[in-house]
């Protein structure tokens, strides 16, 4: 008999209140000029995105309980796709207004939301018997 869970019923609800945060926060500063005039403008300030390693450790379990959990109980499982909905609204909005290194976006889109890139190939021509014989005497040349 293991450990008792930690588990409780309103982490559903405190999941999606840590994830649902706005993506930015506007700030307005003000521009000085070479010349000495002045002006404001808006800027937007990205707020932390939320992580589920953060959430974990805001009660104070690791990131592999938070997995474990989705397992045995199916209504903390919807909480946390609704909670990585938010996350993924998040980041695309800080990816699109340029907020986010785009580097960082892509790589973060790709490893926390799996996202792929995609090439289409399009094939023209047709394979003869003659092409079918060489690819296979081009693959039996490989494999010596």
């Amino acid at each position: 008999m293991g450990r008792p869970t930690k588990y409780k019923p309103e982490y559903c609800e405190d999941i999606i209140k840590y994830f649902n945060v706005e993506p930015y926060t506007e700030n307005e500063i003000t521009v000085t000029k070479k010349n000495g005039e002045t002006y404001t403008k808006k800027i937007a300030i990205p707020n932390d995105l939320p992580l589920i390693c953060g959430f974990a450790q805001s009660i104070d379990v690791c990131t592999d309980t938070i997995n474990e959990w989705t397992k045995i109980h199916p209504e903390f499982s919807d909480a946390l796709k609704k909670a990585k909905d938010i996350q993924q609204k998040i980041l695309v909005t800080n990816g699109m207004n340029g907020s986010y290194n785009s580097a960082f976006a892509i790589f973060t889109a790709k490893n926390i939301m799996g996202w792929r890139d995609k090439q289409d190939i399009a094939h023209t021509g047709e394979l003869t018997p003659t092409t079918w014989a060489e690819l296979a005497k081009m693959a039996n040349q490989k494999g010596e």
